[in-house]
């Protein structure tokens, strides 16, 4: 019986070139991979999951530890992104907004429920003092709905990588005024558990090229023209991300990652 090729995905940034730099290696020749741009990010990815379009992702780790705990079938198999991941906060160039405590009542455009971008926003409304109620929430799907939204008027305020956001704040349309930090390690490697349990091999050889492809990556020659290439960045930010950047090695993600993403989320008042 032939075997359906191993459907992997996460978001078109810079984070995930060593997946692609796996899927290309020697390591991974023989196995059948499908890589799949997850534009609408974590939301979309989490979707895509649970219809069994997607079988592993890279995928933010606040919004599958908050998945798993409402009942998904998946299992972290790691951390991939040890380092914090940088949001900007952002809003339309022409804003009247000059400072986050402004934005109390702002319209917040997010790509999905449960995505990074809208969890993300009950992390800055508990730093800021603010409750938020969906309607507060713009849906648009992706960085490309964001700039339409804002451009439409129809929200004020988005939260997204500062780096993969850079050059549309270059080109005038967003305009940054914060930023924020999460408090955990950014990114993780997430499985189907039907995946996990029937192709264990595969996504074991998958995880250690990518792994393997990462710890490489700061001394891989020319990266950041390379980074800066595929991902449209200027060579100098794509230097100051790789510096800021830290990858994980292969091991089992520390339970109490999960339980600070859980605490926190539950203090901001995400449910």
């Amino acid at each position: 019986m032939t075997t359906r090729p191993l459907k992997l995905g996460g978001v078109p940034e810079h984070f995930n070139l060593p997946w692609h730099l796996a899927i290309e290696s020697p390591a991974c020749h023989d196995l059948d991979l499908r890589w799949e741009d997850q534009h609408g990010g974590t939301g979309e990815m989490l979707a895509k999951l649970a219809a069994a379009d997607l079988d592993m992702v890279s995928i933010l780790t606040e919004g599958t530890v908050s998945a798993i705990a409402k009942g998904a079938a998946l299992t972290i198999l790691q951390v991939y992104v040890v380092s914090p991941l940088r949001w900007g906060v952002f809003v339309p160039p022409d804003s009247r907004f000059e400072k986050v405590a402004e934005l109390d009542q702002a319209r917040i455009a997010i790509s999905r429920p449960n995505s990074g971008s809208h969890l993300m926003a009950f992390i800055l409304a508990r730093a800021n003092g603010w409750t938020l109620t969906d309607d507060r929430f713009v849906m648009v799907g992706d960085l490309q709905g964001a700039i339409d939204s804002f451009a439409a008027g129809e929200s004020e305020l988005f939260l997204w990588d500062q780096y993969m956001t850079t050059p549309h704040v270059e080109a005038g349309r967003f305009r940054q005024i914060d930023a924020l930090e999460t408090p955990w390690p950014s990114f993780v490697v997430a499985v189907r558990n039907d995946i996990l349990t029937g192709r264990t091999t595969e996504v074991g050889r998958v995880v250690d090229a990518v792994t393997a492809q990462a710890a490489a990556l700061h001394d891989r020659p020319g990266i950041d023209r390379e980074l800066a290439r595929r991902y449209g960045l200027r060579s100098e930010t794509a230097r100051s991300w790789l510096e800021s950047t830290i990858f994980a090695p292969r091991e089992a993600m520390d339970p109490s990652i999960a339980e600070k993403v859980l605490d926190t989320l539950a203090g901001a008042g995400f449910n």
